[in-house]
C-alpha cells in the first residue's frame, strides 16, 4: 500500500513535465520565447494541481472503503452528518440494518426521525438531541426503540461533534450501541437480588411471628420496603358455597384496590387471572403483560392506573393442596423472568411452611393452655360450685319465703347470678376436658327443629331467624344435650354481633364428595374423604378481622367488652365438635357478617325411629322421708337442711363421714345424699359403699361440684351437680317416693 501511494505521488510531475513538453513543441514556432514561457508555466501549474486533486481524492476513497470495512468490522453502528444541513455522509451496514435503508438520521425531520423510538423514551430523547445540538458538545442518551425488522431493542447512543466552528460547519459523528442484553441482564441481577432479599425477609419474619397474621402483615411489607415489589398481598380461600379468595393481609399501599378485588377460582370469569389460576392448579402463575392479556379484562384498568404491569402469584400449599395464595405486582414491563421467579416460588415454600408451623404451635399452645385450666379448673371448681351452690339455695329459699314481689325479684336475681357463675365454670371444665354425654344416633335437622323456639325466644324478637334444612335426614353420631349447648350459643353469639336486629339463619346439609361445600381445604385428614354433615349458624353482623377469626376459638378471648362475655362460647363448641370427630370453623368477611359451621362425620348407623317421651307420672302423695346429708361445707349443707325441712321431709346432716357412719349404726334412713368430696380429702364413695352395706333399702344419691371428674368413673347411684336448684334435690326425693310407691 504505500508503495502505491509513493508511486501516485510522482503522477503529478510526471504528468506536468509531460505537458510541458507537449506545449513548447506545440507553440515554439509562433510563440515568443518569453511568453512561451510563462504559458508553459502557467499550463504545468494547472495539469499539476488538476492530477494532485485527482491523485488525493482517490486516495480518501480508498481510505473511506477502508474505514468503512473497520467500521462494519467491528459490528458498531456509526455514521457521520453534515452540520447544518444534517446530510448523511457516511453509515455502517449495521446503521442500516437497525434504522432502515431509507431512514435519515437523528437530527433530520425531529419528529419523524424519532418515530422509532418508543413513545415513553420519545420527549426525553427530542430534549437530549436539541440540547447537545446547542451546546456542541459531546454528549449520550439511551432509548428503546423499534428497529427495521420489528425487534425492540435498547441503544445507547453517543454524539460527537467533529470541526465545528463557529456554529457555522462541521460534522457530528454518531456511535450506536445495542445494549439490550446487557441491560437486560443487569435488570435480571437486580431482580433477582430483590427475590432473594425477600426469601432472607421472609424467612427471617417466620422467625419472628407469633401469629399467622402477624406473619402475613410482617411478609406482605417486608416485599415492598426499599426497592422491592410495588405492592404484595396475601389471600385465603374462603369455604362455603361462593369460594373468593379473601384478603387476608396487604402491604399498607393500594389498599383500595386490593381490597376490592373480586376473585373467585371456581367462576369462568373472575375465576381467570393469575391468582385464581395460581389457588386453582396450585402452580406458579404469572401475567408479564397485564395491557394484553385477554383474562384479565376484569381487573386490567384497576390495575393499569395503579402502574402495575406484571403480576404473579404463588400458591400456598399444605399438603399438595392451596390453602392460599401470595400476588406480587410489578411496575416494571416484563418483571418475573425465569430465574426471579424460582427464586420467588422457594419463598412461597418457605411462607406456607412457616404458616402451617405456625398453626401447629398455636395448637400446642392453646392445648397446653387447655390442659392448664383443666387442672385449675377441676381443682377449684369444686369449692366454686360450693359457693354458688349456698348462693343459689339460700337464694332460693328466701325468694319463696318472701312476702313482697319486689324482694322476690332480689332472689331472683341473686339466683341468676350464681346460676350465671354455674354456666362459666362448666364452659370452664367442658373446654378443658371431654364433654360428657352418652352420644347416639340422631338426627341433625331434628335436634336443629326442636331448638327454633328456645333460638327465637333467646334472641329476641328483632332479629329474624330463619331455618334451612336439607331435604333427607342427616345421621351423627353426637351427645344431642352437647349439640343443643353448642347451637344455642352460637345463635347467643349471633345475637350479640347483630344487636337488637338481623337475620339468623340455622343450616344444615349433606357434603357426600370431596369436591362438594364445603371446601375441604383446612380440614382435618380425616374430615376430608368422608360425607360430612354440615350445620351452620349464619348472621348478619359486622363480621370478623382477620385477627379475630384466628383467635376466635381460643379460651377466654372475646371482642364483646367487659362484662359482656367469658370467651368460653366457641371454645365450648369447638371442643363438642372435635370430641365427636368433627370440627367447627368460621366463615366471616368483614362486613358481610359471620358463618360459623359445626362439621361432623355422617353416621352409617340407623336413627331410632321410636319417639322418645316423657312419661307424666301423676303427682305423689307426700310423704315424709328420713334423709342422711354429708357434705363438707356447713353453709350449703344448712340450706340443703332446711329446703327439705320446708317440703316435709326429716332431713339430718353432717360434715364428715365419721358422724355420719355413727348415725347410720343409730338409726334406720330412707335417702343418704353423699357429697364425693369431704374433708381432709376423703372420698365420698367410700361413705356411699359403707352406707349401702349397712342399709340396703337405703337409697344413696352422690353430689360433686366437679361432676366432669366422675363423669366416665364406675359410679352406680345418681350423680347431682353442684351447685343444683331447690327443685331438682326435691325431684330426686320424689323419683325415691314413687319408687317406694311402686315397691
Amino acid at each position: 500500500m504505500a508503495d502505491l501511494r509513493s508511486k501516485a505521488r510522482m503522477w503529478a510531475p510526471l504528468a506536468a513535465a509531460v505537458a510541458a513538453v507537449l506545449v513548447v513543441a506545440e507553440l515554439h514556432a509562433v510563440v515568443p520565447f518569453p511568453a512561451l514561457a510563462v504559458t508553459t508555466l502557467i499550463f504545468v501549474a494547472i495539469v499539476w494541481t488538476v492530477v494532485h486533486l485527482l491523485v488525493v481524492r482517490a486516495e480518501l476513497l480508498g481510505q473511506l472503503d477502508v474505514a468503512r470495512i473497520a467500521a462494519n468490522a467491528i459490528d458498531q453502528i456509526i455514521w457521520i452528518e453534515r452540520y447544518p444541513s444534517g446530510e448523511t455522509a457516511f453509515v455502517t451496514g449495521t446503521y442500516e440494518q437497525v434504522w432502515g435503508h431509507e431512514a435519515l438520521t437523528l437530527f433530520q425531520a425531529a419528529e419523524s426521525r424519532l418515530d422509532a423510538v418508543h413513545a415513553e423514551d420519545r420527549q426525553r430523547v427530542r430534549r437530549e438531541i436539541r440540547a447537545g445540538q446547542a451546546g456542541l458538545e459531546t454528549f449520550r442518551t439511551e432509548f428503546r426503540m423499534k428497529t427495521a425488522s420489528g425487534d425492540e431493542r435498547i441503544m445507547h447512543v453517543k454524539f460527537h461533534p467533529h470541526e465545528v466552528q463557529g456554529k457555522r460547519a462541521g460534522y457530528w459523528i454518531g456511535f450506536a450501541t445495542d445494549v439490550t442484553e446487557e441491560r437486560r441482564t443487569h435488570a435480571g441481577m437486580i431482580r433477582n437480588r430483590r427475590a432473594l432479599r425477600a426469601l432472607a425477609l421472609v424467612n427471617a419474619a417466620i422467625s419472628r411471628a407469633q401469629s399467622r397474621s402477624e406473619l402475613h402483615k410482617l411478609v406482605c411489607q417486608s416485599l415492598i420496603d426499599g426497592d422491592g415489589y410495588a405492592a404484595a398481598w396475601i389471600g385465603l380461600r374462603e369455604r362455603g358455597p361462593v369460594a373468593k379468595i379473601r384478603v387476608t393481609a396487604h402491604a399498607a399501599t393500594h389498599t383500595d384496590y386490593i381490597t376490592a378485588l373480586d376473585i373467585r377460582p371456581d367462576d369462568p370469569v373472575l375465576g381467570q387471572g393469575p391468582t385464581a389460576r395460581a389457588m386453582r392448579a396450585g402452580e406458579v402463575s404469572v401475567c408479564h403483560s397485564v395491557a394484553e392479556d385477554p383474562e384479565l379484562a376484569p381487573w386490567r384498568d384497576a390495575a393499569l392506573r395503579q402502574g402495575f404491569p406484571a403480576i404473579a402469584a404463588f400458591p400456598l400449599l399444605n399438603e399438595g393442596r392451596a390453602f392460599g395464595t401470595l400476588t406480587l405486582y410489578s411496575d416494571e414491563p416484563g418483571a418475573f423472568a425465569e430465574d426471579e421467579l424460582r427464586i420467588l416460588e422457594e419463598m412461597s415454600v418457605s411462607l406456607a411452611q412457616g404458616l402451617v408451623m405456625i398453626e401447629a404451635k398455636a395448637g400446642l399452645v392453646n392445648s397446653g393452655k387447655m390442659e392448664l385450666i383443666g387442672q385449675i379448673s377441676g381443682e377449684l371448681s369444686h369449692d366454686f360450685n360450693n359457693i354458688l351452690g349456698i348462693i343459689a339455695t339460700h337464694a332460693e329459699i328466701g325468694g319463696r319465703e318472701a312476702e313482697s314481689e319486689a324482694a322476690r325479684d332480689r332472689f331472683s336475681l341473686i339466683a341468676q347470678a350464681a346460676l350465671r357463675g354455674v354456666d362459666i365454670t362448666r364452659s370452664l371444665l367442658g373446654i378443658a376436658r371431654h364433654p360428657r354425654g352418652i352420644p347416639e344416633v340422631a338426627d341433625a335437622n331434628s335436634l336443629t327443629l326442636r331448638l327454633v323456639a328456645l333460638i327465637r325466644a333467646a334472641v329476641g324478637p328483632g332479629i329474624d331467624v330463619q331455618l334451612q334444612l336439607w331435604d333427607t335426614p342427616l345421621p351423627v353420631e353426637i351427645d344431642p344435650a352437647g349439640f343443643n349447648n353448642a347451637l344455642v350459643n352460637l345463635a347467643i353469639n349471633a345475637r350479640d354481633a347483630m344487636g337488637e336486629h338481623g337475620v339468623l339463619t340455622l343450616r344444615t346439609f349433606l357434603s357426600d364428595t370431596p369436591e362438594g361445600c364445603p371446601s375441604r381445604e383446612g380440614l382435618p385428614a380425616s374430615l376430608r374423604s368422608t360425607p360430612l354433615v354440615v350445620v351452620e349458624v349464619a348472621d348478619t353482623g359486622s363480621g370478623m378481622t382477620e385477627d379475630v377469626r384466628e383467635h376466635a376459638f381460643e379460651p377466654f378471648f372475646s371482642t364483646k367488652g367487659p362484662n359482656k362475655g367469658t370467651g368460653l362460647g366457641l371454645s365450648a363448641v369447638l371442643r363438642f365438635a372435635v370430641h365427636h370427630g368433627g370440627t367447627a370453623r368460621v366463615l366471616s368477611s368483614s362486613p358481610e357478617g359471620t358463618t360459623v359451621q359445626i362439621v361432623l362425620p355422617a353416621s352409617t348407623g340407623a336413627l331410632d325411629s321410636a319417639t322418645r317421651r316423657l312419661v307424666a307420672l301423676p303427682p305423689p302423695k307426700p310423704v315424709s322421708l328420713r334423709v342422711l346429708i354429708v357434705d363438707n361445707e356447713p353453709d350449703l349443707l344448712s340450706g340443703m337442711l332446711e329446703t327439705l325441712s320446708l317440703a316435709g321431709h326429716k332431713p339430718t346432716g353432717f360434715t364428715t363421714s365419721r358422724d355420719a357412719l355413727d348415725a347410720l349404726a343409730r338409726q334406720k334412713f330412707d335417702v343418704l345424699i353423699c357429697d364425693l368430696l369431704l374433708d381432709n380429702g376423703e372420698d365420698g364413695t367410700v361413705l356411699a359403699r359403707q352406707a349401702a352395706l349397712a342399709n340396703p333399702d337405703m337409697r344413696v344419691i352422690v353430689m360433686s361440684g366437679n361432676a366432669a371428674r366422675h363423669a366416665e368413673s364406675d359410679l352406680v347411684w345418681p350423680l347431682l351437680e353442684k351447685p343444683f336448684s331447690v327443685d331438682t334435690l326435691i325431684g330426686q326425693l320424689e323419683t325415691r317416693q314413687s319408687e317406694t310407691r311402686a315397691a
